[in-house]
């Protein structure tokens, strides 16, 4: 495709018009995304082709029924990048698009969400779990163990590498040396174990912790977070400085917390928790949304999918936004029960993100309860993501507000993990 010279945010401009011309000769993918993203995408004058619509019905935060428009349609892969980047200083999203393998793998996603992307509608095997709040003791054991400066800790390590990105060999790096870290925490556990899943097209892969459940182990529960990172430079070169620190290393780091302290506090769970490390999710959802297929392809039980993208920056007036478009409004309003009875002094909000706005939107496509709680309202989340200032000095060097995500998770992988079978007790 020819080089263009697209009208840019000054910031975007320099580096991302030299990559544009440089990449003239890629490969075309196949995109959904909605109107918005679709508006984006014109404005940057990215070639494209084959466009077409489709209606599925999605929820505003007060879980009224909209219509929204997905568009599918045939772009240049190696300019998606300029979409991602300027989605985010427009509609304040990460991306907002999903990469598909062909025409049809895109429009059997779009078909599934016109079936689940309210959430209500689950898969055929997927257990409906028992959303009463009855562990309390454990929990209440549990809570006081989680120490911010462990999660700072891991944000520091996460964003010192120069980046994350999912296509170079520093990003599958730092996929490398997460899953050795988790290989440590889980050492001594029988009933742990850390896995690597290879994905098709990039070199990064995602990162797996699996801590077998003792009654029920097919029934699943998921916490996850991205592991890549993106900035302009960082899609030009190796050593392009992408930090990420609060897009995602807090939610890896956030996650990573409640994984340490259910390792080391002997805790058992009946159904099997995995902690989920995504690969590729600034590039269209690609790690979350392999995965999510390939659970669903398997027929394996996933019970709840809960994402953690973004946790450290105290944006706005409330501390948890629960965002509630492409998300499963009972586990929704779990989630703020549980909010509500172990976070009582947090404000909880909610708010709609568009779609495929992080990697929940992969497993509500397949027909899982998912669900994405977000460090602020839209608009107020932290806007220094995707640049190189995206450093925890950025969120005041603290992790005081990624703790209540830790809290909030611990209490969702405890209240889930301990049921097993539906509608449990």
């Amino acid at each position: 495709m020819p080089c263009l010279r697209p009208a840019l945010p000054r910031w975007l401009a320099p580096t991302l018009l030299a990559c544009a011309c440089a990449t003239a000769t890629a490969a075309p993918v196949w995109v959904s995304m909605d109107e918005a993203a679709y508006r984006v995408l014109q404005s940057q004058r990215l070639d494209h082709d084959a466009t077409e619509r489709h209606v599925v019905t999605a929820f505003t935060a007060e879980r009224t029924a909209r219509q929204d428009t997905l568009v599918i349609l045939r772009a240049d892969d190696d300019q998606l990048h300029r979409l991602s980047l300027a989605a985010h200083e427009a509609l304040h999203r990460c991306g907002g698009f999903m990469v598909h393998e062909s025409r049809e793998d895109a429009r059997r996603t779009v078909a599934a969400l016109q079936q689940h992307a309210g959430g209500e509608r689950l898969r055929a095997l997927a257990t409906v779990p028992s959303y009463v709040i009855d562990d309390n003791a454990q929990v209440n054991a549990l809570l006081p163990q989680l120490q911010e400066t462990q999660i700072l800790s891991t944000i520091s390590k996460l964003q010192s590498y120069s980046n994350r990105y999912y296509r170079n060999a520093v990003g599958a790096k730092a996929s490398n040396d997460l899953a050795a870290g988790w290989a440590l925490l889980a050492a001594g556990r029988s009933d742990a174990s850390v896995s690597q899943f290879t994905h098709r097209n990039f070199p990064q892969k995602s990162v797996i912790l699996n801590l077998r459940g003792s009654v029920a182990p097919d029934e699943i529960v998921v916490i996850g977070g991205h592991l890549d990172s993106i900035s302009p430079n960082a899609v030009l070169s190796p050593t392009g400085k992408a930090p990420g620190a609060d897009d995602d290393a807090s939610g890896i780091a956030t996650l990573q917390e409640v994984m340490r302290v259910l390792l080391q506090s002997g805790y058992q769970p009946a159904r099997t928790l995995q902690f989920i490390g995504y690969a590729g999710e600034e590039a269209g959802l690609l790690g979350s949304k392999e995965i999510a297929q390939s659970y669903a392809a398997q027929g394996r039980n996933v019970v709840g999918a809960l994402q953690l993208d973004m946790t450290a920056y105290p944006g706005g007036s409330s501390d948890i936004t629960l965002i509630s478009d492409y998300t499963n409004t009972a586990q929704d309003n779990f989630l703020a029960a549980l909010a509500s009875t172990y976070l009582p002094s947090a404000r909880v909000v909610r708010d709609v993100c568009g779609y495929a706005c992080s990697d929940h939107a992969s497993w509500t496509a397949q027909g899982f309860a998912a669900s994405f709680p977000f460090e602020a309202p839209l608009g107020q989340d932290n806007p220094h993501i995707h640049t190189p200032k995206d450093k925890p000095v950025k969120f005041g060097n603290s992790a005081a507000h990624a703790i209540q995500f830790a809290r909030l998770a611990l209490a969702y992988a405890v209240e889930l993990g301990s049921d097993s079978g539906p509608a449990a007790r």
